[in-house]
């Protein structure tokens, strides 16, 4: 077998892993009756070996198996066919087709033989190919017995991919071996390179590091009002498809967000203590007096008890460490259990009694507290510390993910340890003020959680932090973090509580501001305040407290109702007994028209102050009122709600029921006047204007409120507007809007707040809209004619009737992209069935109604669109809301494939954000189809056709056996001429007293210029012979001329030459050696064309000719002579170089300099070794 180098072997394996995954993708994908998965084996147990073959083969069904598990059971098939594959081809079974298709067949009837039984062990005979399966059912129909149709639906597969796949590795081989000298040369991979390129492709682990306001989640308690009968919890676990359990005295409850149901039909699960679920998805369920339950696909796989070896049938705590174990705390003893046999018990620890909690890290240690208030260190299956020398009684325990180990006690200390040499070391302290008995510690996020009797907190930067529980306060045992982020509490005697994160921010409930009606909202010299019936609030930016100053301590009872901030940063306070209130950024603060109840400031484009009073509006500048507008100046009712400005001039003032006053001015100095009052009978909705908005996507138009509607007013050029009431707008009573560049519009109303689109709601038409209420996290009701604060990051500072909200205008849907669902039952004719995703669900023929039972995991405050389709059925989606979900019945399904789609769409229900998709079929009788019966008869015809084509080629490979050894006898006889005529050669030479081995060094030389040339074996072969033949003709010359021992005369010189003439005659009949004759006579033509003896030049001289010249001649010239010694090489090189082009051809010039050069040719060498005795046979 050939050497490869280490990257070499890596690029085998990987593209034969490729080979085998990406083939059976392909055959699954096209539903081929081929398997297409072992090309990649057999390459590599032909390149690498029968073991290297088995290891891709096996590691190919593995990574199939995560698309497909049926594949993991058949990897026994792949070793079995990689060693026979990778000991045969090592003996030539690759060499020939007839041996190739044999090796086929032989691997088909192994693949067969061990594919039979694990299909009818596993699959009930089931082929695992639509093909097989048609197979089966057609002899099945024929009544043919099961054995033997199994076996014939596994040899129709089998069969053909096994002929298939290794006449395409034998069609590789013999291609490669075609194309490899013409490959161009590739660069070495350096393994730095194979390194590199794993590192950026392995995944880094990354950690959270910022803390969530959880203090702004909503609560939602579950008791025996809505979902939890016996209002209590003890435990809560995630499994990895996202479906909560909880575990109460009452049994098991599984939740998916939607409904709580009682799993009554596990019948070894009544009262649950605790619930683990580890790596693989494995639920552990510890009862308290049942033992322990393993549930995998909501289905019980194992129950130890005290029968089967634990301490006591009363569980109180589980957990795996990091070596695989599982710690399993009774309320005997604690006991250590192993899963490599089948979970079993391998060691006690009774020092460990009533575990209560149990907690991993990395390193193999394990940490328990018991009842009793001890701590202990476990270091695999033995005790290594406990804290009988620290004089506490301890709670909880659990290990950090950075190692440290966090332990409270009963003083409500919470301790930090480091585990050394097994034991823990104490390094810090925790104070957890108004903290009482912590019962469990959690780390999820990196976020350290403490559940205790009076309720829960969190530890941020080393400080605890109480999360806000409201009434759920008492007894929190336990936590969870479901996949959405939200928290989930349990508590013993309350049920459970869940804390959902909410696009809402009650930011007066993280500053701990007392309830209160907030009218406006505002940033004031950096910090936020808020104008509410009792004063004016305000919270620090940088720490989020509540502030108090000199401002809020002024206004302190006082009836805040508007906050303005000007353009140079004050602030400007609308009162309702202290007037306005200016107050400067340098702390001056400036009180202006006390006595009057002010509703509303607007600073106008000039820096004018217009505010709004309860009888009339007042102009100020510089801290004066400089006008009055009131009834008496055409306001029909005085009292001004609302204020805008329109193109920097015309003021825009609303009226609590007298419509809307158009006001501006012609100059600078002259006073401001009501040009016009819109009212009801010009359109408006109601002469009662809450608020107007200009349009920010078209500077003509504006938004106009009313009491009862939403109008919009669009004005030309000339002054003049179009009122329209958009009564396409689903809701009445609303308070203010936003509009966005994005074309959102956020409308404020008694509500909530709606998000509708501009282009939408000014077209008249019905609108999709979305409403951002209590159940989406709004706290409390927005305030009517409130004002609120948006800064340029989108985040609007909401008044709201108990505090204030902030929502981001632009993120606030940021949480609707997390969901899962699934498919997880299906009814067949009533009868439940369990449905894997990724595994086709297959419905048998005769079904007459299939029930899909769909599910949405969402635990979210959100209740999203749910799309429905049925591909294949279906003309279209059906669309809903989740609490409208329900399960879909469909009849009479025709035989075939079919999708089901679940996806969740967007806030308006249009654009899909997840989506799930089950493929079901509904098998149907391939064979009742003409191109199934058609493959029956091609591959039985095929498998004739081989059998017969076997038989006749073994005849025919006898035959050829029989005549190569007639050839072989032929060859043994031509060998006996060839050798004859090398004698004759050899007494040539003899009779040449001058040349001393001419001939033969002749021939070598000739050699290495033709393999430079490219011949191949064969013909380097004949241009030896020839070169060895070459002199034959000097038979014919006398011994006087030819063993003369001074220079010829020209007499004897024109003698000499006709050794050519004579060699080619002696040889042109000698067809053994082809070309022989030419370069017997034609070796002493020059390329120029005055050689001898016919004067043929350049490329008229054959080749072999020219080749055996320029040989002859370096011989002639290196070789020592009975009339003078060899030349000095330097001279012949210059030779050879003056010579180029007129005695020798260029072309063989520059190959005989390069072989000279590179110490190829070697005369010293090739004269020794033409002194040894050599013949044609030993070549």
């Amino acid at each position: 077998m050939k050497t490869y180098k280490p990257y070499q072997v890596v690029l085998i394996v990987f593209f034969s892993m490729f080979a085998n995954v990406g083939g059976r993708v392909i055959a699954d994908f096209f539903k081929l009756p081929l398997w297409m998965d072992s090309f990649g084996t057999f390459f590599t147990a032909y390149t690498l070996g029968p073991i290297c073959g088995a290891i891709v083969g096996v590691s190919g069904n593995m990574i199939h198996g995560l698309l497909n598990p049926i594949s993991y059971v058949y990897s026994i098939t792949a070793v079995f066919i990689a060693f026979i594959v990778g000991v045969l081809a090592a003996r030539g079974w690759l060499n020939t087709l007839l041996k190739t298709m044999s090796l086929s067949v032989l691997v088909t009837l192994v693949c067969v033989l061990i594919s039979v039984v694990l299909n009818a062990v596993f699959y009930d005979g089931d082929v695992g190919n639509v093909w097989g399966n048609s197979v089966v059912e057609l002899f099945e129909s024929w009544g043919t017995p099961k054995p033997v149709r199994i076996v014939l639906g596994q040899f129709y597969i089998d069969f053909l991919d096994k002929v298939f796949t290794l006449v395409a590795l034998f069609i590789f081989i013999r291609v490669y071996r075609v194309l490899k000298p013409f490959l161009p040369k590739i660069l070495k991979i350096q393994p730095a390179l194979i390194l590199l390129f794993l590192a950026i492709f392995i995944p880094q682990k990354t950690y959270a590091s910022s803390i969530k306001e959880y203090n702004s989640y909503v609560h939602t308690i579950y008791n025996k009002l809505n979902g939890l009968p016996g209002s209590k919890a003890n435990d809560i676990a995630s499994t990895n498809d996202g479906i909560l359990w909880i575990g109460t005295y009452e049994g098991l409850y599984r939740h998916n967000g939607h409904e709580f149901r009682l799993m009554t039909e596990f019948d070894s699960i009544k009262a649950v203590r605790c619930l683990y679920v580890d790596d693989e998805g494995r639920l552990f369920v510890g009862t308290n007096d049942n033992g322990l339950s393993i549930i995998i696909n909501e289905s019980i796989m194992n129950v130890i008890e005290e029968k089967d070896g634990l301490p006591a049938d009363a569980i109180r705590s589980i957990t795996r460490g990091s070596n695989g174990l599982y710690y399993v705390g009774t309320a005997e003893a604690l006991a250590v259990l192993s899963n490599a046999d089948g979970l079993g018990i391998v060691k006690t620890l009774p020092q460990i009694q009533t575990a209560l909690t149990v907690s991993p890290d990395e390193k193999d240690h394990v940490a328990a507290v018991t009842a009793g208030g001890s701590l202990f260190i476990m270091t695999g299956t033995e005790l290594s510390w406990s804290s009988s020398e620290i004089s506490e009684n301890f709670t909880a325990a659990s290990f950090s993910p950075d190692g440290y180990l966090y332990a409270s006690t009963e003083s409500n200390r919470l301790m930090v340890f480091e585990v050394k040499e097994n034991k823990a070391e104490f390094l810090s302290e925790i104070k957890c003020t108004g903290v009482r008995h912590i019962n469990s510690i959690s780390f999820y996020d990196d976020v350290m959680f403490l559940c205790a009797d009076n309720g829960a907190g969190y530890v941020e930067n080393g400080v605890y932090q109480r999360i806000e529980t409201g009434v759920f306060n008492n007894s929190i045992d336990n936590m969870t973090e479901d996949y959405q982020g939200n928290l989930w509490f349990t508590s013993s005697r309350l049920g459970l509580l869940k804390m959902c994160s909410s696009s809402f921010l009650d930011v007066y409930a993280l500053a701990e501001l007392p309830e209160s009606v907030v009218n406006s909202t505002a940033r004031f010299n950096g910090n936020f305040y808020f104008a509410t019936d009792n004063g004016l609030m305000a919270i620090n930016s940088e720490n989020g407290k509540a502030l108090k100053n000199e401002l809020t301590a002024l206004l302190s009872n006082t009836r805040v109702r508007c906050l303005c901030i000007a353009e140079d940063g004050s602030m400007w306070i609308a009162t309702k007994a202290r007037g306005l209130v200016h107050a400067y950024t340098n702390g001056k603060i400036v009180s202006i028209g006390k006595g009057h109840q002010f509703r509303v400031a607007r600073e106008l484009a000039d820096g004018t102050i217009a505010a709004g009073m309860s009888d009339g509006l007042a102009f100020v500048k510089n801290d004066q009122i400089v006008q009055w507008l009131s009834d008496k100046d055409g306001l029909e009712n005085p009292q001004v709600l609302t204020l805008g400005q329109k193109d920097g001039s015309l003021i825009l003032a609303g009226t609590d029921g007298g419509g809307l006053a158009l006001i501006s001015k012609e100059g600078e100095e002259t006073s401001y006047s009501i040009k016009r009052l819109i009212k009801r009978s010009d359109g408006l909705s109601s002469n009662v204007i809450l608020r107007t908005v200009n349009d920010s996507k078209d500077p003509s138009g504006v938004f106009v409120i009313t009491s009862n509607s939403i109008n919009y007013m669009a004005f030309d050029q000339a002054g003049n507007f179009k009122v329209k009431s958009l009564s396409n707008f689903p809701f009445s009573n609303n308070y203010d809007l936003v509009v966005l560049e994005n074309n959102n519009v956020f409308v404020l109303s008694s509500a909530g707040i709606f998000v509708v689109n501009r282009d939408e709601l000014l077209s008249g038409r019905k609108i999709d809209y979305e409403l951002l209420d209590l159940k989406k996290g709004l706290r409390g009701s927005l305030t009517a004619n409130s004002w609120n604060y948006i800064d340029e990051e989108g985040n609007l500072y909401l008044s709201c009737d108990t505090g204030a909200s902030r929502i981001n205008l632009n993120t606030y849907d940021k949480a609707e992209h997390s969901y899962r669902m699934q498919m997880k039952s299906v009814l067949i004719d009533g009868r439940r069935h369990i449905v894997q995703k990724d595994i086709p669900f297959v419905i048998p023929a005769e079904t007459d109604t299939l029930e899909i039972v769909p599910e949405i995991i969402n635990y979210s405050i959100n209740t999203p669109y749910i799309s429905l389709f049925f591909e294949g059925l279906d003309e279209k989606p059906s669309v809903m809301l989740q609490n409208d979900l329900s399960s879909v019945i469909y009849t009479n399904l025709r035989a075939g494939e079919y999708k089901f789609h679940i996806a969740v769409l967007d806030s308006k229900g249009r654009n899909i954000l997840e989506e799930s998709v089950y493929t079901i079929q509904k098998t149907y009788r391939m064979f009742d189809n003409w191109w199934f019966l058609f493959y029956i008869l091609a591959v039985a015809m095929l498998a004739i056709i081989w059998l017969t084509w076997f038989i006749v080629s073994g005849f025919q490979e006898r035959r050829m056996e029989k005549q190569r050894a007639e050839m072989e006898s032929i060859r043994h006889q031509i060998r006996m001429g060839n050798e004859t005529i090398f004698s004759i050669a050899n007494a040539v030479e003899a009779r040449d007293k001058s040349t001393g081995r001419h001939a033969y060094r002749v021939a070598e030389y000739a050699v290495l210029i033709a393999r430079e040339l490219g011949f191949t074996e064969e013909e380097q072969t004949q241009i030896r012979r020839t070169g060895l033949l070459h002199d034959i003709g000097k038979i014919g010359v006398p011994d006087s001329v030819l063993n003369k021992p001074a220079e010829l005369n020209d007499e004897e010189y024109e003698i000499m030459k006709t050794h050519t003439i004579i060699g080619g005659e002696i040889m042109k009949d000698f067809t053994l050696i082809p070309h022989v004759d030419e370069g017997a006579k034609y070796h002493h033509e020059r390329y120029d064309g005055t050689g001898y003896p016919t004067g043929l030049k350049g490329e008229e001289i054959p080749l072999n000719a020219r080749i055996i010249g320029i040989a002859d001649a370096f011989d002639a010239m290196t070789a020592t002579r009975v009339y003078r010694k060899a030349l000095d090489m330097d001279y012949v090189v210059s030779e050879l170089k003056r010579c180029s082009g007129t005695q020798f051809d260029p072309g063989l010039v520059k190959i005989m300099l390069s072989l000279i050069a590179s110490g190829k040719i070697n005369v010293s060498k090739t004269v020794e070794e033409s002194a040894q005795p050599e013949t044609e046979a030993k070549r």
